[in-house]
């Protein structure tokens, strides 16, 4: 079986997206339909853990779009407490309410239609379809893709990348018994609950069938293989490449064309045998609406459907609305947000009144890609009407003005968007890394990048081991040519846009001059920034004389955070940014 190139045109068939299980306690999921009515096989797709979730987002969209088109109904889902289901990391009782999410799953998948099953899990996800499969007797098939099959080991694992993020501390200790994940969360239960799964101690064969596809880059897992042929299992086992980098951030992932083709031919495989289990299963719908409590409030969610291409969650109080706010993607990151951040604030501003669109733009997250337009683009040439989209349909729903938010590439959007004269009251910029951005435009040498390195450069001329390291051939002398050049051209081109602002001389891609044109237009412009970010140094080297200005007059704010990193993955800088853009957001 052979995919066609991620960005090639191709045919799948639609998928229909909504929420599934308790009323109380929803799960979002995707249903992909087979063109064909016949097919009886369902993938039901359990993806990893926190951050790693994020990252493969891409990977197992695409494996499901490609199952469908391969005539596999495909479901995909978020577990509980994770994505766009309802909890959060700190709930108890989370790998008990992973396993029931899976049961779901399946019941989605029996409701459409579905007579036998094919788990396929990533990383942690591996292990909970395993652990799933002992549950139910219509499982035809397990594929565990990158597998650990220690909980332990996992954890370990994950201790160690956690260190070597060396994130700043909170400024008190914590009290708690949570254990950081690259920005989410493992209580002490839930760690305990982890540490406890050992699949090399099964005490039956999960499935009949079992593939394992392991990594190409480490030893395969060659004791659970042999401990599930002992166990009476069908094994398959592959090493294939892809794995690496389809985990990479999220706008530098690459799509694992190997897994997803031995994934798809190994489930295709299981259509011709006999189905088996409950011939009277547990069904579910989905539906496009859930309801769940926030900070004490009734909120509800609503998945829909801006354009022919873009998806988006609106989260809305049970009152009228106050405000529209915008959520616009961080970089390549799906609607959920950094860290699962644009979830908690869309619930804690519906909460207050507000109506809360979550979006992801064409061709990000679980939308779909323009006509020749390159999938995974963070800064694509059609983003501003992608917006016009999520405006039109925020004024169509909503009763207030419109806030913009946005994180990284998501403020600079949010930004460009208002000043394209979309119907935006307000803007909330969270550590934006460039103000002006040229299709091709290299960050190598962004604005950003040459402040940051211009800073580094004039901290090592003091450092007796950055001379060493010159004196050794260490340096790229090359590089720090450019720096130092684009640099003092920055400071001689400075003065210069004063004077022409101060004469009214036209000016293109002049941060100063946009700023004061929001301002005449009354549009309220906030910026939020961690304080090692080198966003507040460019907005007033870039700004000039116009930011002091604007700050002075209330139209322009600047809100800055110590401590955290540039999508603030600490945990502890969570609330105090959830803090820090609701005020915002009601200050615009």
């Amino acid at each position: 079986m052979n995919l066609p190139d991620a960005n090639a045109a191709v045919i799948v068939p639609a998928a229909q997206a909504g929420y599934f299980g308790a009323a109380d306690r929803p799960r979002f999921g995707w249903l992909h339909r087979p063109a064909s009515a016949t097919c009886d096989l369902a993938l039901v797709i359990v993806p990893p853990f926190g951050f790693e979730a994020v990252c493969a987002l891409r990977s197992l969209r695409h494996l499901a779009q490609f199952a469908a088109a391969a005539g596999v109904l495909a479901v995909r889902f978020d577990l509980d407490g994770c994505g766009d289901s309802a909890g959060d990391d700190l709930d108890p009782d989370r790998l008990e309410q992973w396993l029931l999410s899976i049961d779901d799953a399946c019941a989605l998948a029996r409701g459409a239609g579905a007579r036998r099953i094919v788990l396929a899990g990533v990383r942690l996800g591996a292990s909970l379809a395993t652990l799933a499969a002992l549950r139910r007797d219509d499982v035809a098939a397990v594929i565990a893709i990158a597998a650990v099959p220690k909980g332990k080991a996992l954890l370990r694992e994950g201790r160690v990348l956690q260190m070597a993020l060396a994130l700043t501390p909170p400024p008190s200790p914590a009290i708690d018994d949570v254990q950081e994940l690259v920005g989410f969360a493992l209580t002490g239960e839930t760690r305990r609950s982890i540490e406890a799964i050992d699949l090399l101690a099964l005490p039956r064969a999960p499935a009949p069938r079992m593939l394992l596809i392991d990594r190409d880059d480490l030893a395969p897992n060659d004791a659970w293989a042999s401990h599930l042929l002992a166990a009476g299992a069908s094994v398959e086992q592959q090493r294939l490449p892809g794995y690496v980098e389809m985990m990479l951030d999220p706008h530098r992932t690459v799509i694992p064309v190997a897994i997803i083709e031995a994934a798809i031919a190994f489930a295709v495989a299981r259509a011709t045998e006999p189905a088996f289990g409950d011939a009277a299963p547990r069904t579910l719908t989905l539906r496009s609406r859930a309801e769940m409590v926030a900070d004490g409030a009734t909120i509800r969610e609503d998945a829909v459907r801006l354009d022919d291409f873009q998806w988006g969650i609106a989260t809305r109080p049970a009152s009228p609305d106050k405000r529209a706010v915008l959520l616009l993607n961080a970089g390549a990151v799906g609607r959920i947000g950094p860290n699962r951040l644009y979830v908690a604030l869309a619930r804690t501003l519906a909460a207050r009144g507000h109506l809360v669109l979550r979006v992801d733009l064409s061709g990000i997250g679980d939308s779909a890609t323009r006509a020749r337009a390159i999938e995974n683009t963070v800064y694509g040439s059609h983003v501003i009407d992608d917006i016009a989209s999520s405006v039109a349909w925020l004024r169509q729903h909503g009763t207030g003005p419109i806030a913009a938010v946005g994180l990284c590439s998501g403020g600079y959007h949010a930004l460009k968007a208002a000043l394209a004269g979309l119907a935006i009251g307000s803007v909330v910029a969270i550590n934006p890394l460039t103000f002006h951005y040229a299709p091709g435009m290299a960050l190598d040498f962004a604005a950003f990048r040459v402040a940051a390195d211009a800073a580094r450069y004039q901290r090592a001329l003091s450092s007796g081991a950055s001379w060493r390291k010159l004196v050794r051939g260490q340096v790229d002398l090359t590089r720090v040519a450019r720096i130092v050049w684009l640099r003092a051209i920055g400071k001689i081109a400075r003065p210069l846009k004063e004077l022409q602002r101060h004469l009214h001389l036209p000016l293109t891609n002049d941060l100063g001059s946009e700023l004061a044109k929001l301002a005449r237009r009354d549009v309220n412009v906030r910026f939020v920034f961690a304080a090692s970010d080198p966003g507040r140094g460019l907005l007033f080297e870039e700004g000039g004389s116009v930011v002091p200005r604007l700050l002075a007059s209330g139209m322009l704010g600047v809100t800055m955070i110590d401590g955290p990193d540039h999508t603030f993955t600490p945990r502890w800088s969570h609330a105090v940014l959830l803090d820090a853009l609701v005020t915002a957001i009601d200050a615009g």
